[in-house]
Formats: structure tokens, sequence, C-alpha cells
């Protein structure tokens, strides 16, 4: 399989271009916890295959009262919504303290699913969005603190570049909080 145990030991930041040791394609490694805040450009990657693993943990440090709030976006397009490609995913908070995650899946540009785990203040949340290959099938999945909270399989997955990750984006006010042990790795098709 293609992917990887994401260690909280980490300590390096690996820029775009680079290829981490024993996988396929670029990645994309920022250990070290760091603020959210809105239009923050963290990276460029040169792509994003139809295979790829987006992990990450996130600490809210408060909830605010708008209704939506920006963790991450990954872009192709450089645009918010919600043609193909401008969610390659992408993470927000709602007020009602939980995930709005949405992607580029089965040809939607906004597909998106509402995941029901109810998030903490200053409490550390490991979340997880793939692609992956599976008996011939690509399969999207994400998953929190390790639990799958949703998979479908994507009929028509793309390679994806150059993508833009935002952290946060600059369509939606950031979330109050801190990401640490973001990790993006990607197959080359």
């Amino acid at each position: 399989m293609l992917f990887f145990f994401l260690l909280s030991v980490m300590s390096q930041e690996t820029p775009a271009a680079a290829s981490l040791p024993g996988l396929p394609g670029p990645g994309f490694v920022k250990a070290k916890p760091f603020a959210l805040t809105k239009n923050n450009l963290v990276t460029e990657l040169p792509f994003l295959g139809k295979e790829y693993q987006l992990t990450f943990e996130l600490k809210v440090t408060k909830f605010g009262a708008v209704d939506t709030r920006s963790v991450i976006h990954l872009s192709a397009t450089g645009a918010d919504c919600c043609n193909v490609g401008d969610r390659v995913p992408a993470v927000w908070i709602t007020k009602d303290k939980k995930f709005h995650i949405a992607a580029t899946v089965n040809g939607i540009g906004n597909y998106y699913q509402d995941v029901p785990t109810v998030l903490e203040e200053n409490k550390w949340i490991l979340v997880e969005i793939s692609q992956t290959l599976v008996d011939g099938k690509y399969i999207y999945e994400i998953l929190v603190n390790e639990e799958s909270v949703h998979k479908i399989e994507n009929t028509t997955p793309q390679v994806w570049g150059p993508v833009k990750v935002f952290a946060a984006d600059d369509w939606y006010p950031s979330v109050e909080g801190q990401i640490k042990n973001l990790m993006i790795e990607t197959k080359n098709e």
C-alpha cells in the first residue's frame, strides 16, 4: 500500500518539489505547529496525483460564530468553488463545531461531507483525507482520529497540477487555532 504512518516526532519541513524517501511522488511535510491565518499559502505542489494522502492534526483554540471557517484548502484552479479542481480537497469548521470537508469526487467539484464528530477547543484531532487505488478502484476516504467517517469510490479521479495549499484560504475567515504534522503525499501516475 502507498501510505505511511505519521509520526508525531517528525521535525523536518520539505519543499514541495522534493520526494520523501521511499515514496513515489512529491510531498510536503511541516511538523511544527503553526497558526492558521487567512490567505496563508503554505506551499505549491507541482501536482497531486490520483492517489494522495493529506494528514494533519488540528487544535481549535476558539470557535467562531461565523457559519464556516477555513482550515486547509488545496486548489488546482486558484478558485474557491464549485468547479472541478477548486477543492482537491478542502476543510472547514462549521459554527456547530463540526468538520465540513469537500473535494472533487465523481466529477462533482464540490462533493462534500459534514462529519458528525463534534470538536472541542484546545484538543488536538487527527484528520486524514486520502484517495487510494484498491482492487482497481480509486477510493476516497475521510478519517478523523483514525476512524473512517466517509468512504466512496471516485470513478473520475484526476491528476491536478500545480496545486496551491492554503492554511487557511482567502474566501472564509480562518479557524482560530493551529495545525501540526501537516503531511501531503502523492503518487505520480
